[in-house]
This record gives structure tokens, C-alpha cells and sequence, in this order.
């Protein structure tokens, strides 16, 4: 891969540019398929989604809230303002939209008296359905309320100080989307400006803080591409695309740095260009390809889920760490061809030796001076304690644990999306709808009941302009001799879980003028129509009372617009539908049962529409949808047992018990896919590292980091900002936390193993690798927790949270669990971190014992300048005193590493001319080279054996041993 970059170099960034610029036109529509509403993205059969598309096929006329419009009075002359502003507000629909919308007055609420102070609720109707997004139109209807303010106010000069919020669900999804869009303006230049600043620092340099941000975002603008294709199929979360972003910044430039930081360190040792590019990408391009591969398969392992907002979310984060891996892969190293040094302008090389002999040696330093000084102190210190105080940092590590596992054990996950909306006015107006009625009013749950057969003929009948619904009960629904069938059914169920459930406000079922009537009537010991039509009258939703009371004039005779609760039962003389005569009470039972979406068109499914005091979504809301299911299901005395006659199946839906569902399954299928991630990662890094315990011993400090995160989560939201911590967190914690975190276990680890190759022994290793990786992977850490912590600057309480968490968790894997516990565990583990296989351990240069296959302390070392191949080894004196053991040993780590590089070069240089043989493409002077290359490989393996083994016996017959 080297020599094909290295020669391919301006065609490897001419590709990548071409690639850029074929996605752009796609990646900029990319905002065009996002989805804002987590019930649209389900994915999933489940009794909600079950229940929700049979009121959505069966019944057309159910209360559509997608938008309302709030008024807020305090005296009977401001409600005589709000209803004027209705009126305005109607007329302006009217005339902009025309059949789009149907503007309807929803009724007054309060929890006091409604005619001194409450709410004014208007429905507004999209007629279009899908076709027409009225969600984007919520500005323009927020202008024309404005305006209906206005009108309203020369009458009801009460009327322009009015607080008026347009919301709903459509309104809601409106707003998010704008929130996002805010969100993203301010997180994105945070994100990079933290970027430039650290790696400016790190490096001292302005170039080299600039190209890796660079390289990732032109790779997020091919993965923004990739969003747009996949939003096509299936849609796309919102918060994704936040998520992808941060997330590809983050491992991006992580990748980049290491391999960066990789070819500087090697031409700091004194190695050509193309020497230190080569072993940058050798052994820091292995790194980077294992690291990635595994941020890859936490992330895909989201695509198991069922629910679309989730596989969707996992599919793409997937597919950006991917762009981003194969770019620091290629991209980099091609520029750093191209380019060389000056990717360290204004620094370079020399100015870096500089700066390292004044740290060591003595002089005035500079900032960078000061910070390479400060980094090398606090990392032998880290490395000397770590060693030192191994055990002691285990055992602090399960005192740690403790306190942090109850927590994640004891608290409990939130499904309250509401809670963590953005701030807007959307969700002021759900306060407000909140605090003066039930919670539950604008987003109710349905018990959807599929009868064994139709209950009743539905129609319709034309009446001043208007579509007046009736209904005509058979036998099936109503038994008028019996009082039997399945409206009586239905109210005896409805009556049941008003009483037994405080957290019940109000709950709709199937109605019967003919049965209230008679209930009226026995408990007033009266036979009079006008005394019992009063009382029903008054007993009304005030959404429907006034069509009720319409009806009941007709009926008298009287004037349509004029309602009189006093009036009788009569005929409706005028229509005969299938020689039945259509009486007050088939009208009233329209408007009460099919009116208002209880009945379907069919008279085949009944919605019961409740609705809770708490609002939705709450933990008390769950867990009466918990109890309301078991009731329905659940044993021998449930309603779906005792009423099997009447119905065949019910479901409870609407928004909360669709999140319900989702958070339930979400998490049961998590289980598996927790499983399936760990055993995945554990095989993937027993290949790359050939150890049996080396990757359940990093599997095992990483979920420690999760656990001990989300603790701290709970704590921070929940205990400090009363915010519940949603369901999502810990899950997406966990996959992405053990990808992403999983970086800086394979950055540390690979680079104890190449020493353990290059022929150090294991604590030897260790202590070099906190030395030498040990900044960049810190860097790589804050780089990474810095860009997500600035998510919580975010509007939403859900990217707070996520952002939050997230950062946490990478900040406590990276430096804490990477820093101080991994370094500590393997000084403790010994050889046995690198216990493995033969076939895996001998391809790394180490015995199945975990020991070298070089030497087994250390090995003695021909001058840097000999003649190595084929030469006679040079005549060095037997170590006898520790400290000629010590230089002996030193010496032989650089000229181990320099002989296996030299190994390793000549191999892939044999590999070039092999293929080119094969495929036919090496002349006669490429056939001598081939063998010369051969000759050459073997005499340097063969010289190295002999240097290892001479080595050995050195110190057998020194004070080495």
C-alpha cells in the first residue's frame, strides 16, 4: 500500500477531488430527507404502529392536531377577543389556503372556570395529507395570526395583547428542524476552532492544524451524499446528520493526527522522507486500519436494530467513519508525499530537534518549548507510576466501579421526548396547552378495537353547506329491547378505566344518545325531554356542543343558529335511509361517535380517544399504558377475553405508546446487539494482535468507561438539571463509546506490541508506548470529547445529553482508562497480554508464550553504520555492570528497529516485482533486480538471526542474565 501511494500520489488526489465534486450536488440536498418526527420512523410492527395505521386507513374524520392554535384569556372580554381573533384568523386561512386547511373553533379549556380565564384551542386541518407539507407553512400561519391579532383589535382592543402560540406536531417538527439547522451553525465552527487550536499547539504549526479538518470535511461533504441516497429509502433521524458530522471530525482527524504524528517522530529519528513515510504508514496505517474497522462495526451494528431512526443512524455514522478511514489512509499520506515538511510550516524538523535538545539539554524555550516539556514530565511520570503503582490503580479502579455501577444499575431510562425538545414556540404552546388542561389533550392515546363485525351503517347527509355524519346502530352495536352489543360494551370498558385510573383526565368512547338519555332520565326520576335534554346538553365536550345543540334546534323546529338546550327528541323527518326514518339521536351519535373519530367509516374499528392529567411521555403516562395493556391482554378477566365476542383484537396507540414500543423493543434488541458487537471487536482485535487477553481485558476497560459515563450522566441531567436522560443515551453510548473509544485502547496497545517485536520486554514496552504515544493519543482524546461536549451548547436536550455523555465517555476511556488502568492491568498481565496462537504470535515476532522470538531481555547492537549484510559482526566487549547492560540493551532496541524496517521494505519491494512478473510486466534488468532484492531480503534475515542469537549469548555470559 505504501509503494502504490507513494508512486500514485497526485492520481490518489485527483480522485479524491473528483469524488468531492460528483457528491456536492447530492450532499447539498441532503437536508431535503431528513426526518423530525421519531413516530414516522418506526420501522417496526407494533401494537402502536399496528393501531395507528388502522385509524389512519379506517378513519377519516379523526381530530386532526398536526397544528393548533393557542389563545391565552384571563376575563370573559379577553375570550371575547380570542374568539374574534378566531374569526380574523379563519377568514385569512380561508382566503390564503382555500380547501387545503379547515380552520375549526377545538373548544375552551381551563382548569378553573373557562369564562374568566383558560385557553382557546383552534384546530387547523391539513386536507392534503402527505401531499402537502404544512409543516413549512407554520411561519406563514404564525404571520396570518399576527395579522388576525391586528383585525381583531379595533373591535376587541384586548385582542393585540393576546399571547398566542402556534403548535401541534407539525409545528413541532418545524421548529426542531430550524433548531437543528441553529445547532449546527453553532456547534460546526466551535467544533473546528477547538480542532485548530489543539493541533496548532500539538504541532506548532499552522498547515498541519488546518489539512486534517480539511481532509475530513471533504470527506463528510461525500458522506453527506451517502445521507441523501439512503434519506431517499428510508428517511433519515435528524440528529444524525449532527451526529455524523462530529463524529467523522472526531475519528477523522484522530486517523490523520496518528499518522502524521507517525512520520514526524520517524524523521525526528533521522530517516529519509521516504523511509519515514513508509513506516508511518506501515505501523501507524495498521493502527489507524484496525481502529477504524472497529468504530465500524460498533457503528453498524445499529443496522440490526429494527426501528429505521436507529438502523438508519447506524448505517451512515458507519459509512462516514469509513470515507474518513479510507481518506487518512490515502489522502494523507499522498499529500505528505507531495508536500513533505513543509505540512510542519512554519515549523520543520530541525526546529522540532531544536526544541527537544533545550528540553533535555537546557535553554530558553518557547510556548512550544514549555508544552513539549510539560508533555514529556507528565508522561514519564505516567509511565513511571502506572509501573509503579499498578496494583494500586486496579484496586482504585474497582473502588471507582462501585458507586458507578449501582447508579447505572438503580436509574431508570426516560422515554419523555418532550422534555427534550429544543426551546420554541411550539413547545411553549404545549406548556402552555399543559398547564390550563390535561396533558394529554394534544397528544392522546388510543384503544383501537377491531370488531368481529360491522357495529352500524355510517353516512352522511348535506345540511346548509355542511356534511352532517349519522349513524344507525344494528344489532351488532345495539340492541335497544336488551341494551346489549357493542356500544354498551365499549361504555362499561370506557367507565371502568375512568374509575379505576386518577391519571384518566377524560376518556371517549362509543356513545349513545338513545342509552345516555335513558341513564339521565332514571337517575332525575323524570320523564321530561326539555329537563333531560338540558342535562345532556351540558354534559357535551365543548368541541361538539354546539353542533349537538344545532341538532337538538333543528330538530324543535327552531332556527339552526339558534340553540336550544330545552329542545325534544324528534324525527328527522326529512331523510329515510333504507326505510329507516333518521331520528335526533342517529344525528347526535354521527356527531359524537364519527364526528370526532371514534367510529370508523366502516362501523367495522372503534377508537377510544384517552386522555391523561400527566402529559405524555411522562414516566407516570408509561406506566399507565403498561397497565392499560395488561388490561386489555392480559389473563382471563381481560377485556379482550371477556368481550372476545364483540371484538377480535385491540391495540394501544398514539405518540406515547409509540415511543413506548420503541424504547421496549429498542432496548430488548440491544441486548443481542451489545452481544454481537463485543464478540465481533474481541475477534477482530485477536487476529490483529494475536493475544487471548489483550482484547477482553481492553473490551472489559471500556465498558467500564460506559458504565461509569453513563453514572455521570444520571447524575449531571438528572440530579442537577432535572432532566430526565433519555432512553437513547446509554444505547448509543455504548456502540459508539466502544468504537470511537476503542481508537486509543488499538493506538496504545499496537504500539506496546511493535515494541515487543523490536525486541523490548513487556513492561520495557509499556513504559516506551505511554512515552511515545501517550501525547498523541491524549491529544486525539480531548480532540475527539472536546468536538462532541460542544453539542451541549445545543438547543435540544436530547444533543446535550448525547453530547455530553459522548464527550465524557471519550474523555474518561482516553485519558483515564487508556492513561492510567490499561498500562497499569498489562503491567500486571506481564507476557500474558501477549499469549496467543503460534500462527498469529510468530507473525508478530513473538512466541505463543508471549515472549520475543528476538532476544529474550534485550539484544546486543552493531554500530548503526556497519555493513549489515553479509558482514562480520563487530567485536563488542560482554556487558558485566547493570549499566553496561542498559546501554547494551538501548542499543539493540534501535538496531533491531532498524533492521526489521529495513525487513519490512525489502519485503514489500520483493511483493512490487512479484506481481509485476506474474502479470507479465518485468523486462530482463526487472528480472535481475527480483533476484538481487531476494538475495538481499535473505542475507538481512539471515544476518539478523545471527545478530539476535550472538546477542543472546552475550548476555548469558554477562551480568545480563
Amino acid at each position: 500500500m505504501a509503494d502504490v501511494i507513494m508512486k500514485h500520489s497526485k492520481a490518489v488526489i485527483a480522485l479524491w477531488l473528483v469524488v468531492l465534486v460528483c457528491a456536492l450536488p447530492f450532499g447539498i440536498k441532503s437536508g431535503d430527507v431528513l426526518e423530525y418526527d421519531m413516530n414516522s420512523m418506526s420501522g417496526s410492527s407494533t401494537e402502536a404502529s399496528d393501531g395507528q395505521a388502522i385509524i389512519d386507513e379506517h378513519f377519516s374524520n379523526s381530530i386532526d392536531l398536526s397544528e393548533i392554535l393557542v389563545i391565552s384569556y384571563s376575563s370573559s372580554e379577553e375570550l371575547a377577543a380570542a374568539q374574534a381573533i378566531f374569526v380574523e384568523f379563519q377568514n385569512l386561512m380561508d382566503d390564503k389556503y382555500g380547501a387545503k386547511t379547515t380552520v375549526s373553533n377545538y373548544g375552551t379549556y381551563s382548569k378553573g372556570d373557562p369564562n374568566v380565564e383558560g385557553i382557546l384551542m383552534i384546530a387547523i386541518a391539513n386536507n392534503e395529507g402527505e401531499s402537502w407539507d404544512i409543516a413549512h407553512e407554520t411561519d406563514n400561519i404564525r404571520d396570518l395570526v399576527k395579522e388576525a391579532k391586528s383585525n381583531a383589535s379595533a373591535a376587541y382592543p384586548e385582542a393585540a395583547g393576546l399571547t398566542t402560540y402556534v403548535t401541534g406536531n407539525d409545528a413541532i417538527t418545524y421548529d426542531t428542524e430550524n433548531s437543528s439547522m441553529e445547532d449546527v451553525s453553532k456547534v460546526d465552527p466551535l467544533s473546528i476552532l477547538l480542532i485548530f487550536v489543539l493541533l496548532g499547539l500539538f504541532f506548532y504549526a499552522v498547515v498541519t492544524a488546518v489539512v486534517p479538518p480539511a481532509v475530513v470535511g471533504m470527506a463528510y461533504g461525500i458522506a453527506l451524499a451517502a445521507v441523501y441516497a439512503i434519506g431517499c429509502l428510508m428517511g433519515v433521524y435528524y440528529i444524525t446528520q449532527t451526529l455524523i458530522l462530529v463524529s467523522m471530525l472526531g475519528a477523522g482527524c484522530d486517523y490523520a493526527i496518528f499518522i502524521i504524528t507517525r512520520y514526524r517522530d520517524e524523521r525526528k529519528k533521522g530517516l529519509s522522507h521516504e523511509d519515514a513515510l513508509k513506516t508511518a504508514i506501515m505501523w501507524g496505517g495498521e493502527a489507524v486500519f484496525t481502529s477504524g474497522i472497529s468504530v465500524i462495526i460498533g457503528f453498524a451494528a445499529l443496522a440490526l436494530c429494527d426501528f429505521a431512526m436507529v438502523r438508519t443512524m447506524g448505517i451512515i455514522l458507519a459509512i462516514g467513519i469509513a470515507i474518513a478511514l479510507v481518506a487518512a489512509l490515502t489522502f494523507i499520506p499522498s499529500l505528505l508525499n507531495l508536500v513533505k515538511d513543509k505540512i510542519f510550516w512554519p515549523s520543520n524538523i530541525e526546529s522540532y530537534k531544536r526544541v527537544e535538545d533545550k528540553v533535555q539539554n537546557g535553554g530558553k524555550l518557547g510556548v512550544h518549548g514549555h508544552l513539549s516539556k510539560g508533555s514529556k514530565r507528565y508522561f514519564a511520570w505516567l509511565s513511571r507510576n502506572t509501573h509503579k503503582h499498578s496494583k494500586l490503580i486496579a484496586i482504585a479502579l474497582v473502588v471507582l466501579c462501585i458507586p458507578g455501577l449501582y447508579i447505572f444499575a438503580e436509574s431508570e431510562d426516560s422515554a419523555d421526548m418532550i422534555s427534550v425538545m429544543p426551546d420554541s414556540e411550539s413547545v411553549d404552546g404545549l406548556d402552555l396547552i399543559m398547564t390550563q388542561t390535561d396533558g394529554g389533550t394534544i397528544m392522546p392515546t388510543y384503544i383501537v378495537l377491531e370488531m368481529n363485525e360491522s357495529i352500524a351503517t355510517v353516512g352522511s347527509l348535506p345540511y346548509g353547506g355542511m356534511s352532517i355524519p349519522y349513524v344507525i346502530w344494528n344489532e351488532h352495536g345495539l340492541d335497544p329491547a336488551t341494551m346489549t352489543g357493542a356500544v354498551p360494551a365499549v361504555m362499561r370498558m370506557t367507565n371502568d378505566i375512568d374509575a379505576k385510573y386518577e391519571i384518566v383526565g377524560s376518556i371517549s368512547g362509543l356513545n349513545s344518545w338513545q342509552i345516555m338519555y335513558m341513564t339521565v332520565e332514571s337517575a332525575l326520576g323524570t320523564t321530561d325531554p326539555s329537563t333531560i335534554n338540558h342535562v345532556l346538553y351540558e354534559q357535551m365536550p365543548s368541541a361538539v356542543k354546539g353542533y349537538v345543540g344545532m341538532i337538538l334546534a333543528i330538530a324543535s323546529g327552531q332556527a339552526p343558529t339558534h340553540i336550544d338546550p330545552t329542545a325534544f327528541d324528534a324525527s328527522w323527518n326529512s331523510y329515510v335511509v333504507s326505510g329507516y326514518p333518521l331520528t335526533v339521536a342517529n344525528i347526535i351519535d354521527g356527531i359524537l361517535n364519527v364526528g370526532t373519530g371514534i367510529l370508523s367509516d366502516d362501523g367495522q374499528y372503534v377508537s377510544v380517544m384517552v386522555i391523561t392529567t400527566d402529559k405524555p411521555m411522562s414516566a407516570d403516562t408509561m406506566d399507565f399504558l403498561a397497565e392499560l395493556r395488561s388490561d386489555l391482554h392480559d389473563g382471563d378477566e381481560s377485556y379482550d377475553s371477556v368481550y372476545n365476542r364483540i371484538w377480535s383484537a385491540s391495540y394501544v396507540a398514539g405518540s406515547s405508546a409509540s415511543i413506548d414500543d420503541m424504547s421496549k423493543d429498542i432496548e430488548d434488541q440491544f441486548s443481542m446487539i451489545r452481544i454481537v458487537v463485543a464478540i465481533l471487536l474481541i475477534v477482530l482485535l485477536f487476529f490483529i494482535l494475536g493475544s487471548y487477553l489483550t482484547p477482553i481485558r481492553s473490551i472489559i476497560t471500556i465498558l467500564l468507561s460506559v458504565f461509569l459515563t453513563v453514572a455521570l450522566t444520571h447524575v449531571v441531567f438528572e440530579g442537577l438539571m432535572d432532566t430526565p436522560v433519555l432512553f437513547l443515551i446509554p444505547i448509543v453510548l455504548f456502540v459508539v463509546l466502544l468504537g470511537l473509544g476503542m481508537d486509543y485502547e488499538i493506538f496504545m496497545t499496537t504500539k506496546i506490541r511493535e515494541n515487543k517485536i523490536k525486541g523490548m520486554n513487556n513492561d520495557e514496552a509499556i513504559d516506551n508506548a505511554i512515552k511515545e504515544a501517550g501525547p498523541v493519543i491524549s491529544l486525539c482524546a480531548l480532540l475527539m470529547g472536546g468536538t462532541f461536549l460542544t453539542l451541549v451548547l445545543a438547543n435540544s436536550s436530547m444533543l446535550k445529553e448525547l453530547g455530553f455523555a459522548l464527550g465524557m465517555g471519550i474523555l474518561i476511556d482516553g485519558l483515564l482508562m487508556v492513561g492510567y488502568v490499561s498500562p497499569a492491568l498489562m503491567h500486571l498481565m506481564g507476557d500474558w497480554s501477549w499469549k496467543g496462537p503460534g500462527f498469529l504470535t510468530r507473525r508478530h515476532g513473538l512466541n505463543p508464550d508471549g515472549s520475543n522470538m528476538a532476544v529474550p531481555a534485550a539484544c546486543g547492537a552493531a554500530p548503526a553504520d556497519a555493513e549489515r549484510i553479509g558482514g562480520e559482526m563487530p567485536v563488542r566487549a560482554v556487558p558485566a555492570t547493570p549499566e553496561e547492560v542498559a546501554k547494551y540493551k538501548q542499543e539493540c532496541y534501535s538496531e533491531v528497529a532498524v533492521r526489521q524496517d529495513r525487513i519490512a521494505a525489502l519485503n514489500a519491494e520483493v511483493k512490487t516485482l512479484t506481481d509485476n512478473k506474474r502479470i507479465g510486466r518485468l523486462d530482463e534488468e526487472g528480472e535481475k533486480e527480483l533476484e538481487a532484492k531476494r538475495s538481499e531480503l535473505k542475507a538481512e534475515k539471515e544476518s539478523l538471526r545471527e545478530f539476535q542469537r550472538k546477542s543472546r549469548e552475550d548476555l548469558r555470559s554477562g551480568k545480563g542474565q
